[in-house]
């Protein structure tokens, strides 16, 4: 299925529109910071397994929701799992994070070539669908992959990311590897549209590992391979693309990729983004998540507010909400972005 309910504000938004306030929503809003998703958490020992139950998905991508009114809901995964789906075993530890199996990368990649990971992330297509059901017609549903490199640096390094050790592997080793899940990328970005996603957003967590000079062959053109083979299927699918640590090349690509939409990472000035990369594509960002943490956001808010919120704008972190977030803090900065006056509002 796709969805055919009327534009919801974040679409529009990514259209183009400009909306006062803008709509809100955080990357990883269903997760450990809530106190009902830790409840159902509890109940798995694996996590990989726990991303794939459509039913027990459906219920975590809709509790920040239920709890908050964001404006759009991110469907509940994690990047990580196009690598489990192609046979390199991803686990989770406590205290460590993910952790992937060895492979015998010849055979391996070999293998990824020519393999569909669709059936196995089917579970992942019945959520969105039943996700969609769910979710108010005025709310997004958002659907979402790594990047191929950042996928791959995590592949390559067993989940253990250390710039250094990407030199561990030639060049023609990682374009092979950066072919093979470009292709997985757009097959499973393809799957979640047709399930029900009305807006993608592509995860570059490690795109500031990458060397100026390599990033037009390991950034540049798997971003530029997906967002047009997406393009000619789902032409009006909004693509937002984070790549932390790289926004100085937004205003580049913003003309390469007409459409697109980018996310902020924390460390970057929302005035020079209004300057630089909002007169060409919507901007999404970019509080940092500490500051949410803290309490101590409201003047950061205000900025992020006077710079960007009078042109197409998503209020969003520029990260993923930390674990130890106070649910309060979340309500207050909600409160603030909605209802404050004195705001561009």
């Amino acid at each position: 299925m796709i969805n055919s309910s009327p534009l919801t504000t974040l679409v529009k938004v990514l259209h183009g529109e400009s909306r006062l306030p803008p709509p809100l929503w955080f990357m990883r809003q269903a997760g450990r910071y809530l106190p009902e998703y830790r409840q159902v958490r509890q109940k798995f020992t694996d996590f990989m397994q726990f991303c794939l139950q459509p039913e027990i998905v459906t219920q975590v991508t809709l509790q920040p929701i239920e709890r908050f009114d964001f404006d759009a809901a991110i469907i509940f995964s994690d990047i990580l799992i196009i690598p489990h789906a192609l046979g390199q075993t991803v686990k989770f530890l406590e205290g460590t994070g993910p952790v992937l199996a060895s492979v015998a990368w010849p055979s391996f990649l070999q293998k990824a070539r020519h393999h569909s990971i669709l059936p196995f992330l089917d579970p992942v297509f019945q959520a969105i669908h039943l996700t969609r059901q769910a979710l108010a017609p005025e709310k997004s549903l958002i659907g979402f992959v790594g990047s191929p490199w950042t996928l791959a640096c995590y592949m390559m390094q067993q989940g253990k990311i250390k710039g250094e050790r990407v030199g561990d592997f030639d060049s023609v080793f990682i374009e092979s590897l950066l072919e093979v899940l470009q292709n997985h990328c757009v097959d499973f970005l393809k799957g979640q549209i047709q399930a029900g996603c009305d807006v993608v957003q592509i995860f570059d967590s490690w795109a500031s590992l990458v060397p100026a000079a390599q990033q037009g062959k390991y950034l540049w053109q798997p971003l530029h391979f997906i967002f047009h083979n997406l393009r000619k299927v789902y032409p009006h699918v909004p693509i937002i693309y984070y790549g932390r640590g790289v926004s100085e090349a937004y205003p580049i690509l913003a003309a390469q990729l007409p459409g697109i939409s980018f996310g902020l990472d924390q460390t970057v000035n929302p005035d020079w983004a209004a300057v630089h990369v909002q007169p060409f594509a919507p901007v999404q960002g970019n509080l940092d998540p500490e500051a949410l943490v803290k309490g101590e956001f409201k003047t950061q808010v205000k900025k992020i507010l006077d710079s960007l919120s009078a042109k197409p704008f998503v209020f969003n972190l520029g990260h993923g909400i930390l674990p130890t977030t106070p649910l309060e803090n979340v309500y207050q900065l909600i409160e603030q972005i909605r209802h404050t006056e004195g705001t561009p509002f």
